[in-house]
């Protein structure tokens, strides 16, 4: 059995990557056992006036809109006859997805990317270039 992560965020690239693991698992017969991760940058504040109140209002905000996106993952993987374990995380993309890599006991990251260029690459970098560097597994990129 193979244990994937899918870095899920609801854009056009990271549907696709869903849709792959679908097709993966329907094509070849593997057995998956999924894990959805959808990171949410926490917010930064600065100022004298700021309270803990507020930060946890920005954070329960930022994780309901993470169950949200999480949620329409669950859906099309369930339409794809596959089960799934959902979770939402606040952080740094790269640093949470290495973490919840780690923790799972996932064996591949799957997720999309814009599919620029070398040189725009080089240029703007991607998260998609920094979890290839922070996790210790391969990483299939969808495009």
């Amino acid at each position: 059995m193979r244990k994937l992560l899918v870095a899920y965020d609801g854009s056009d690239n990271s549907k696709r990557a869903l849709q792959y693991v679908v097709d993966l698992a329907r094509d070849t017969g593997l057995t998956l056992q999924v894990h959805v991760v959808n990171v949410q940058h926490e917010p930064i504040i600065y100022g004298e006036y700021v309270t803990s109140a507020m930060i946890d209002e920005l954070n329960n905000g930022l994780m309901g809109k993470a169950r949200a996106v999480l949620d329409e993952a669950a859906a099309v993987l369930q339409g794809g006859g596959l089960s799934c374990e959902t979770h939402a995380l606040l952080g740094n993309v790269a640093e949470q997805v290495s973490e919840a890599v780690k923790r799972l006991g996932c064996d591949t990251v799957v997720m999309g990317t814009r599919g620029l260029g070398s040189f725009t690459g080089l240029l703007l970098g991607s998260v998609a270039n920094r979890v290839i560097h922070e996790v210790s597994v391969p990483v299939l990129l969808v495009k």
